[in-house]
C-alpha cells in the first residue's frame, strides 16, 4: 500500500477530496429508511451472511450493517467499516514497520517494554497508537478511513471505545526517551480526555462530507457524566450489553443505568442495541425474546436499531443472519414517552403498548388500558397484567 504523507487537515480538504458533499447549515446525520414503526434492526457484520435479500425479506426490515465486509450498495441498508479505536487497523503494517516508521507512536504498559495491546490473537496484536498524538490522528483518518469512504462507506464503526484503560496503556517513547500519558489505572481522567477528543476529531472531520461515527462505547467503563460525554461526541452509539448480556437478563441498578442513558440519548443520537440471548436463537426462551424487544421498544428513539444475537459456548454469535417469528411484531409507533407504574415502566403505541419490570425479585401487577391486548405469544390480557421478574410484554391492541 502506498502510504499517504502527514499533514493538515480540514473541512475545506476534505470537502475538495469528496466533492463538497455537505453544507455548513447541514441537518444532524441520520441513517436512512428507518421507518417510525415496528421495529428496525441491524446486523452485526456479515462475513457469513451469503445473501443479503434476507435483510429485506421480513416484515421488520435490517436498515444497517455494523462491520460489513464490503462497501455494496444494499437496498434499504447501511453499511459501515470497521476500525479498531486505538490500535492500527491493517495487519501488514505490524510492530516492526512502527518501530522503523513511527516508533514514537506505539503504546506500552507499565514496564515500558510490553506494547498495549489489549488483544492478542493467533497471529499477534494489532498495534497500539497513541490517538491523542495529532499526527496518528492524521495517519488513521488519510491512510485507513478516507480510502474506506471513497469506496461507498457511509459509516465508520469504531469498536471497543472504551473509556476504562482495560489495556493497561502508560506511555510512549519520544526520539528515545519516556513519555508517560496515564497512570495505568482503569479510570484515568487523561485517557477518557484523550479517548474523547480522538471520537470528536473523527467527527469533526468526516461529519462534513455525510460520515457518520458509530462508537461501540462501553456505558459502565468510566463515571456517567464522562460515558455521556462520549455518546455525545459521536453520531451513533453501539451498545454491547444492551438490556440482555451474555444470555442474563439486566435488571436493577444496572438496567436503570442503561435507561437513564437512553433517555438522553435516543431522542437525538443513532442507538443500535447489542442482545446476546441465551441459546442459539431458534431455541431461546420465548420470553427473553419478548424481554429484549419490549425493553428496545421501551426506550426506542427515531434512530434506534436492534440487534438479537446468540450467546453460545460462552461467545457472543456475530456475522450470521438469525431471524424467528416474533422479531416481525409491530405495534405502531410511539404516541408518549415510557411511563413508571409501581416499579415496572409502560409505554403506549398506536397499536399496542409495552411493559417492562426491570426487578430482579419482585412480580408487578401492571394495569392495562381499557379493552382487550395480546402478547407476542399469543395470550389475550384485560384490565392487568402480572409482570414476572425480569420480564416483559409486547401487547397488541385487539
Amino acid at each position: 500500500m502506498k502510504l499517504v504523507k502527514t499533514g493538515l487537515l480540514s473541512a475545506g480538504f476534505l470537502l475538495t477530496c469528496f466533492g463538497g458533499v455537505a453544507q455548513k447549515d447541514q441537518q444532524p446525520l441520520r441513517l436512512q429508511n428507518i421507518p417510525a414503526d415496528g421495529v428496525p434492526y441491524a446486523q452485526i457484520f456479515d462475513s457469513r451472511v451469503k445473501d443479503a435479500s434476507v435483510y429485506q425479506k421480513q416484515g421488520n426490515k435490517f436498515c444497517f450493517i455494523w462491520g460489513a465486509t464490503k462497501p455494496d450498495p444494499i437496498e434499504g441498508v447501511t453499511v459501515s467499516k470497521y476500525f479498531p479505536s486505538y490500535r492500527n487497523p491493517e495487519r501488514q503494517f505490524d510492530i516492526e514497520w512502527y518501530k522503523q516508521n513511527h516508533p514514537d507512536w506505539i503504546m506500552y504498559k507499565e514496564d515500558k517494554v510490553t506494547p498495549a495491546y489489549g488483544y492478542i490473537y493467533d497471529y499477534g496484536g494489532l498495534v497500539p497508537l497513541d490517538v491523542s498524538n495529532p499526527k496518528v490522528r492524521e495517519f488513521y483518518l488519510k491512510e485507513f478511513m478516507l480510502p474506506a469512504i471513497k469506496q461507498g462507506y457511509k459509516v465508520v464503526a469504531m469498536d471497543n471505545v472504551d473509556l476504562g484503560n482495560w489495556p493497561g496503556a502508560v506511555g510512549r517513547y519520544e526520539k528515545g526517551k519516556w513519555v508517560q500519558l496515564y497512570t495505568g489505572k482503569k479510570n484515568d481522567k487523561a485517557f477518557q480526555d484523550n479517548m474523547i477528543g480522538w471520537m470528536r476529531y473523527l467527527s469533526e472531520h468526516l461529519n462534513p462530507i455525510g460520515v457518520q461515527v458509530a462508537a461501540n462505547i462501553k456505558a459502565n467503563s468510566a463515571p456517567n457524566d464522562v460515558v455521556l460525554r462520549m455518546m455525545h461526541s459521536v453520531n451513533i452509539w453501539l451498545d454491547e450489553n444492551g438490556f440482555t448480556h451474555t444470555g442474563k437478563n439486566i435488571t436493577g441498578s444496572n438496567w436503570q443505568r442503561q435507561f437513564d442513558y437512553l433517555k438522553e440519548i435516543a431522542p437525538v443520537k443513532g442507538y443500535v442495541s447489542i442482545n446476546q440471548v441465551a441459546g442459539a436463537l431458534e431455541q431461546t426462551d420465548a420470553a427473553q425474546i419478548e424481554w429484549v424487544i419490549a425493553n428496545f421498544l421501551l426506550t426506542r428513539g427515531p434512530q434506534s436499531l436492534l440487534a438479537i444475537t446468540p450467546f453460545v459456548d460462552k461467545k457472543a454469535i456475530y456475522q450470521e443472519f438469525h431471524y424467528r417469528p416474533e422479531m416481525n411484531v409491530n405495534i405502531g409507533a410511539p404516541v408518549d414517552k415510557a411511563v413508571q407504574q409501581e416499579k415496572a415502566w409502560s409505554r403506549q403505541f398506536t397499536k399496542g403498548m409495552v411493559v417492562v419490570n426491570p426487578s430482579p425479585t419482585e412480580t408487578v401487577s401492571i394495569s392495562l388500558p381499557k379493552g382487550k391486548w395480546k402478547t407476542i405469544g399469543g395470550q389475550i390480557k384485560q384490565n392487568a397484567i402480572q409482570v414476572a421478574p425480569a420480564s416483559g410484554f409486547v401487547l397488541t391492541r385487539l
